[in-house]
């Protein structure tokens, strides 16, 4: 039997700890950790069995990165992005998907689009423009951006290889041209193209399935990173709990009532947002078995579970740096790196504080509106 993907996330843990440091010296993965991650599938855990990816369901890639996370956030954070983005390449044709993925060392990054036009020109798209820069696009072969139709209001995802971008910080194409194989419709309301074949629209038991956006894979994925940050948070203040003597006080920190307190309030509510992102997942997944799309209530409940997972790991995290005291403030200790990888995830659009207010309007009624983070 083929190793879960939570086994194996567990097997790189010590190595993956091993590059936190020059990770955040390089501000890139080492060459040596992407490897030994490209050489275990991480890239591909949600691409189809069939083009060499390992299909890992999603509640194990969900668990994996919060191993992940533990060791390294930004490994983690590169594997989720990479791994959730990469199934996108999906919705090629069968040579297309075939063509990328029978690379073992392939990996897709994509970027927010800025000013980035598509003009059609026989066979061909020609593409100009800047994308901001994505996580992991060091490390890709491939990217893939969002650009609009020349004199339209529609929008085109073409696929390039990585060599043809002119940086490595801003992504920028100026004149590339992407065969129309390369490259399918975006920014749909239903997310399904007259024409798919049938395994893009089928029923879906695992997020390797491309019956639905990539937007409804990002909040559970990134609220799996936080909480593996959040995990290595707790688990370093309560080892120092039991051996630090508070200054100007009269005992071990765990003694302090506090401490107990504000440490107690941390552990739950970390559980808390644990057991509310996989409840949450494992029940969608499940409805999902006897659908060919996701609903609107899906994707708001996914919105919901992924924002305030992240939030909750965040709250839970600074209750426990709050009773470490100023030990926490040093670079050297495991608590600085993880209260800083914290604050850099509540800053991205998936915890964006407007998410509460747009599953509120979708409860009270209102019209759903999808978008690219829906």
């Amino acid at each position: 039997m083929p190793e879960t993907a939570t086994a194996v996330a567990e097997r790189l843990r010590a190595s993956v700890a091993g590059a936190a440091d020059a990770n955040d010296a390089n501000r890139a993965l080492t060459d040596a950790l992407v490897r030994q991650l490209k050489a275990a599938g991480a890239f591909r855990l949600l691409i189809p069995g069939r083009y060499g990816g390992l299909e890992a369901p999603f509640p194990d890639f969900l668990k994996a990165l919060q191993v992940y996370a533990e060791a390294d956030a930004s490994t983690a954070w590169c594997i989720s992005q990479g791994a959730v983005i990469g199934t996108t390449s999906v919705w090629l044709a069968e040579a297309q998907i075939r063509a990328i993925w029978s690379d073992p060392d392939a990996c897709i990054a994509n970027g927010p689009p800025g000013p980035c036009e598509a003009e059609r020109r026989g066979d061909s798209w020609i593409l100009n423009g800047r994308w901001g820069f994505s996580s992991g696009c060091r490390h890709a072969t491939w990217m893939t951006g969002a650009l609009k139709v020349r004199g339209s209001n529609r929008w085109v995802c073409a696929f390039v290889p990585k060599r043809r971008f002119a940086s490595t910080t801003l992504g920028m194409c100026k004149g590339c041209a992407a065969p129309a194989a390369w490259s399918f419709p975006s920014k749909t309301s239903k997310w399904r193209m007259p024409g798919w074949p049938t395994w893009a629209t089928g029923p879906t038991t695992t997020a390797s399935s491309i019956g639905c956006p990539p937007a409804w894979r990002l909040p559970p994925a990134f609220a799996a990173v936080a909480l593996g940050v959040a995990r290595a948070a707790l688990d370093a203040v309560f080892d120092l709990a039991s051996e630090k003597v508070q200054k100007m006080g009269a005992g071990l920190v765990k003694d302090d009532p506090d401490a107990q307190k504000m440490l107690g309030e941390a552990e739950i509510r970390w559980r808390a947002g644990r057991a509310f992102l996989h409840d949450t997942v494992s029940g969608v997944l499940a409805e999902l078995k006897h659908q060919e799309s996701i609903t609107d209530d899906q994707r708001i409940a996914l919105r919901m579970a992924g924002t305030h997972v992240i939030r909750e790991a965040a709250a839970a995290l600074n209750l426990a740096y709050t009773a470490a005291g100023s030990t926490g403030i040093y670079r050297h200790h495991p608590l600085h790196r993880r209260f800083q990888d914290m604050n850099v995830i509540t800053q991205h659009i998936q915890a964006r504080m407007s998410y509460y207010g747009f599953v509120g309007r979708h409860l009270l009624g209102h019209p759903f509106v999808p978008g690219p983070m829906n």
